[in-house]
């Protein structure tokens, strides 16, 4: 089927690919009118092999809504409750934290609203394991209060997926084929980085980098997060899933009325930014529910979510009220999806003298990239010249601990400090007084601060690594 406004659609994403250079993507629209699927430009830079709506793109973080329908699954069947302590569930997860770690429950985790913030630096190219992850949860530092703020956690959703296998007895993965995939028609689903390749049909990550764009050198593996963004999926199956959110649950569906309209239900306000206020000042209310964020759109009510990983962004819209849902892929870090996704709610709700989106995305990569420098120089000029470490090299070599962040090793080489966390290693490059950064393009590890600290007899105390403080063995 296509819907009337087809025509517009495509003029549409042709023109974003124009705008931001990326080199393919996909987009899927349901309408009361009918659908319409469409992939667009090629898979790989320097490859004619063209995207169809088959082809398999990661959603990364667009999967969440799978994970919280996942525990829907499990409320019916009367194996979990929403407000389940987790530990009825995954006996050993524990939060630092006094008050979350005596209360919190797989809605807490659903929302993100634990107290803890991202630490994302645990799973983002490091090769921990999920349980390993999982464990060092409890000695991660929150930055607020347990319920006293919207902080999203990936982590908490790959908790969350492991509660869900906890309590159905099989693997995440499985579970999630079995019971929502399968029976929605997402056959074709793979999980991570690696499922990606193993496919013939899959798009390829690219950047863009000083203005020229290029292709990444592999889909980056991420399955020791895995519920919070390990699904691969094409246009032309998400379509089933759009569907299916649309119907409300019920009969016919993998999930009754009452526990799919929890997920799409608001769990905690999303205070305002900046950047919202100044993009959307129309916007009266942002909340998040259980996998997705909630506003509104000119009078409309609008469930989305959107993912990013390296090389690959995604948007998934669901208007339940209008009924319209849509979701676009693009295999390149842009603003694409957005640009898509504002364009896309405005033809599809009739909005009347909506924004030039491709203009207003085009303005603010050029403020991101001045705001980039703008840090940059002022990070220079703050920096105190003509400074020496404290102490001689070798005093700062040696093995720093904490209970959450593991084991960073420095060492000196050739005159020169190295440190090695987890799958990293990179040499130090002395920046001011005991404050180093980390002289790498290693993504995750690149131009890091790290700080060395003095007990009183002058000896090396700590390091700083991603702004946690390691003790020196």
């Amino acid at each position: 089927m296509n819907v009337p406004k087809s025509s517009k659609i495509d003029a549409l994403v042709q023109r974003a690919l124009r705008v931001t250079r990326a080199p393919g993507a996909a987009v899927a629209v349901v309408t009361p009118e009918g659908s319409y699927i469409q992939g667009y430009g090629i898979k790989r830079l320097g490859s004619d092999d063209a995207v169809t709506p088959e082809t398999l793109f990661p959603i990364a973080s667009v999967s969440k809504a799978f994970t919280a329908t996942a525990c829907a699954c499990l409320v019916d069947d009367g194996k979990l409750s929403w407000d389940d302590p987790v530990r009825k569930h995954l006996p050993d997860f524990r939060l630092l934290d006094p008050a979350a770690d005596a209360n919190v429950t797989l809605r807490d985790l659903l929302c993100h609203r634990t107290g803890l913030p991202r630490h994302d630096s645990l799973w983002y190219r490091t090769e921990l394991k999920r349980e390993e992850i999982l464990a060092r949860m409890a000695f991660l530092k929150p930055t607020v209060s347990y319920r006293g703020l919207y902080q999203y956690s990936n982590l908490c959703f790959s908790a969350a997926g492991e509660a869900v296998a906890a309590a159905s007895g099989m693997a995440y993965e499985e579970f999630l084929k079995a019971r929502l995939l399968e029976p929605l028609g997402l056959h074709s689903v793979t999980f991570s980085g690696p499922g990606l390749v193993t496919t013939e049909n899959h798009a390829w990550p690219h950047q863009k980098k000083k203005g020229k764009v290029t292709a990444l050198d592999a889909p980056l593996d991420f399955f020791n997060v895995g519920p919070a963004g390990c699904i691969n999926a094409s246009v032309s199956e998400l379509l089933g899933w759009l569907t299916f959110q649309l119907s409300g649950g019920g009969e016919g569906t993998p999930v009754s009325a009452k526990s799919l309209t929890e997920t799409h239900t608001p769990q905690m306000i999303v205070p305002f930014d900046d950047l919202t206020r100044e993009l959307y000042p129309d916007r009266m209310h942002q909340t998040y529910a259980l996998g997705w964020s909630r506003y509104d759109w000119q009078g409309n009510l609008v469930l989305s979510h959107g993912g990013a990983i390296d090389g690959f962004r995604s948007h998934l819209v669901v208007c339940p009220r209008a009924g319209v849902a849509f979701v676009v892929l693009v295999n390149m870090a842009s603003y694409l999806p957005e640009i898509v996704r504002n364009s896309l709610l405005d033809l599809l709700l009739g909005v009347k003298g909506g924004k030039n989106w491709h203009q207003v995305f085009q303005k603010q990569l050029h403020k991101d990239t001045e705001k980039a420098r703008a840090d940059k120089k002022a990070k220079a000029q703050k920096r105190h010249k003509n400074t020496k470490p404290s102490l001689p090299l070798t005093s700062y070599i040696g093995t720093y601990h904490d209970p959450g962040y593991g084991t960073a090793t420095v060492r000196e080489e050739s005159g020169k400090l190295y440190l090695t966390w987890e799958a990293f290693d990179a040499p130090l490059k002395h920046w001011h007084h005991d404050t180093f950064i980390t002289d790498t393009e290693q993504p995750g590890f690149a131009s890091l601060d790290i700080v060395f600290t003095l007990k009183a007899d002058g000896t090396v105390a700590t390091l700083s690594l991603f702004e946690q403080s390691l003790v020196k063995n």
